[in-house]
């Protein structure tokens, strides 16, 4: 090798440090491969089946709501009884707000029925959703009361609400989720239970390292990695850390993860000790998080 490629390949390892994406082809070792790491997780929470999708939610157990100025008093009215009720029922909170994750409409124009005698008195359900993995958050809702309700409780608003909250039909003609309202249809017990039960996770992000494969050439490592987002909130900013056995190697700086978002990490030529056992990942956050348990993955040299 030549004096100045010699300092040039010095220069390189100054300024870019360990973690330099450096392409050497002359490599002093032969390859040797590491045990391949796939995170097992599992949300921990399951909801009936009777929702759109599973484990339907907002971010928070507070939502917010706006009822649209055209809305009547009785409209208006039934709207906030309803939310009496399930606040009365479950852990749910709602609050008016001029930014409104659910959203009550009374200006649209009521759709044709599908059957002969009967009428839509009102629709409703998510507008927006995001498939997190553990939960499919709701981002934002929608109902829509086409006419008044006659029955002294709000069976209507309650009935175009729960679909807003992500819950279909079912085909008990007792419920409030049956497709024909009456007058007599209650909240079932297997709505509040799902409602409670789903709700119950914090309203916090969760980092989770899904995947991670690595390979090892004399002292340099290259990996990849997939760091994704499950929860129910952004992560603001977030920092990879890779270790050999207990001795940190760097830190990569991964930003910030909105739910059910996933970023995937290619790093070459990093620079490891002489003997070890296993790399180790751990992604660190300052945002509060559903679970830590799943930011750290470790992979152990196969020998075989």
């Amino acid at each position: 090798m030549r004096i100045l490629d010699l300092l040039i390949i010095l220069l390189l390892f100054a300024v870019l440090g360990f973690g330099g994406y450096i392409f050497l082809t002359n490599l002093p070792a032969e390859p040797v491969e590491y045990d391949e790491f796939y995170a097992n997780i599992s949300a921990g929470v399951t909801s009936t089946g009777d929702q759109f999708y599973p484990n339907m939610r907002y971010r928070d157990k507070a939502i917010s709501y706006s009822i649209e100025d055209v809305c009547s008093v009785k409209k208006a009215d039934d709207v906030r009884e309803a939310f009496k009720i399930l606040e009365g029922a479950t852990s749910l909170r709602f609050y008016p707000s001029g930014n409104a994750e659910i959203k009550i409409l009374c200006s649209e124009i009521a759709p044709e029925p599908t059957e002969k005698g009967h009428f839509v008195a009102g629709e409703g359900g998510p507008s927006e959703v995001i498939n997190s993995t553990n939960f499919n958050v709701i981002l934002s809702g929608k109902v829509s009361l086409f006419r008044n309700d006659k029955c002294e409780t709000p069976a209507i608003a309650l009935h175009e609400i729960l679909h807003a909250l992500g819950f279909d039909h079912n085909n008990n003609s007792q419920s409030i989720m049956f497709p024909v309202t009456n007058c007599n249809q209650e909240l079932d017990d297997y709505i509040v239970r799902d409602i409670n039960e789903i709700y119950s996770t914090d309203s916090k992000a969760d980092i989770a390292i899904e995947k991670v494969s690595a390979d090892k050439a004399g002292r340099y490592i290259d990996f990849e990695i997939t760091i994704s987002n499950f929860g129910l909130q952004d992560v603001t900013n977030s920092t990879l850390a890779v270790f050999a056995d207990s001795e940190k190697i760097k830190d990569f700086e991964i930003g910030a993860l909105e739910i059910g978002t996933k970023r995937i990490l290619t790093v070459k030529n990093v620079r490891v000790p002489r003997s070890f056992d296993k790399i180790i990942f751990e992604v660190q956050t300052d945002d509060g998080e559903i679970s830590k348990e799943n930011n750290r993955a470790e992979i152990g040299v196969s020998n075989s």
